[in-house]
């Protein structure tokens, strides 16, 4: 019940936050956020907590909000597996993991050895826009995710300094793949060096997830601490950028 309970979104522009340690982590802060995403920068693109402060944010927050975590830049199938065996038994709500093959077969192996586990917290694939296979595969197939078990994808940038995503990935293309998710019954996330001033785009494409870090940190340097004023400025952003109907329905 719980997958099916807690983790439904009703609005679209969710915010996710990334947060690099506990010592970021406050009541404050859930204020301007939907979704608290564990991640350290410091260790890759998807860099992971350890296990023992995962324990105590969930212990202290986990009734409060919704928490993601990253499972680390793990490539080797039986590495993500082991990961997410021991994930699985923290009571997260989401826990996201790459995707880094350019192979359809490692693929599918990847993705049919995951459905076998049958893990009980809800998974999150993140889908590098840099690897190009990827990026055309998920918009002509994302109907393989679904057959798989996934209710979300999340597609984000692997090198931060190559720009955000909306340098890699065109309007149109966001827009085609957004249309399939919603034929597929799925949601979509996009993160990747967001900031604010892609608030417009993001207002019509309407993804479900909006993820952030560097553009809520001094310098919008991910690696640098967060800032509440930017933080409370991104959220007022984004609420007013939910259509009308959907912000009205979560009012």
């Amino acid at each position: 019940m719980k997958k099916q309970m807690k983790n439904k979104l009703e609005n679209n522009l969710n915010i996710l936050i990334s947060f690099r340690s506990i010592d970021e982590v406050s009541e404050e802060c859930l204020k301007y956020v939907d979704i608290l995403d564990l991640k350290d920068p410091d260790k890759g693109a998807i860099g992971s907590w350890e296990i023992n402060n995962l324990k105590k944010i969930i212990y202290k927050f986990g009734n409060k909000i919704k928490i993601s975590a990253t499972l680390g830049d793990e490539e080797k199938v039986y590495k993500i597996l082991s990961k997410l065996e021991l994930f699985d038994s923290l009571k997260l709500d989401y826990i996201k993991f790459g995707i880094f093959t350019s192979d359809i077969k490692q693929l599918k192996f990847l993705l049919n050895s995951i459905k076998k586990k049958n893990f009980k917290t809800e998974l999150v694939p993140v889908i590098f826009v840099e690897n190009e296979f990827l990026r055309n595969f998920v918009k002509e197939n994302i109907k393989e995710f679904k057959m798989f078990g996934y209710n979300f994808i999340l597609l984000d940038t692997y090198s931060k300094d190559l720009g955000n995503l909306f340098k890699i990935c065109s309007l149109d293309y966001l827009r085609i793949l957004l249309e399939q998710s919603s034929l597929n019954n799925m949601d979509v996330g996009l993160a990747g060096k967001l900031n604010i001033s892609n608030i417009s785009q993001l207002a019509e494409l309407q993804p479900k997830i909006v993820g952030f870090r560097s553009a809520v940190c001094e310098g919008e340097n991910r690696k640098k601490e967060l800032s509440m004023s930017k933080l409370k400025k991104l959220y007022y952003s984004i609420i007013s950028a939910r259509s009308p109907a959907i912000h009205a329905a979560g009012a």
